[in-house]
């Protein structure tokens, strides 16, 4: 009778993230932060949440994302409550 042996291993994976924020270029005040903060278009802000622009919008809509829309209508959403978005979501 052969004895078999068995080897379990476990690997681990960690995702790291670098957002660059060129000085003077969508760093705004967040009035429900309450801080200036990194501001994303939508379009960088679903990029970075792995969601779609359509989601981003309902979750501005839901209230569950700050936002801030310059004087030229361009829609800048929080970083900072996008991050912590993303971190509920993966819990």
């Amino acid at each position: 009778m052969k004895i078999r042996k068995r080897i379990e291993m476990t690997v681990e994976t960690e995702k790291f993230l670098t957002v660059r924020i060129r000085a003077g270029k969508h760093y705004e005040f967040c009035k429900t932060c309450n801080k200036h903060a990194p501001m994303l278009t939508v379009t960088e802000a679903a990029r970075f949440a792995g969601m779609s622009s359509r989601t981003i919008f309902q979750l501005i809509e839901a209230g569950q994302l700050h936002f801030r829309e310059t004087a030229t209508g361009l829609l800048l959403v929080c970083f900072d409550s996008l991050s912590a978005e993303k971190e509920n979501n993966h819990k």
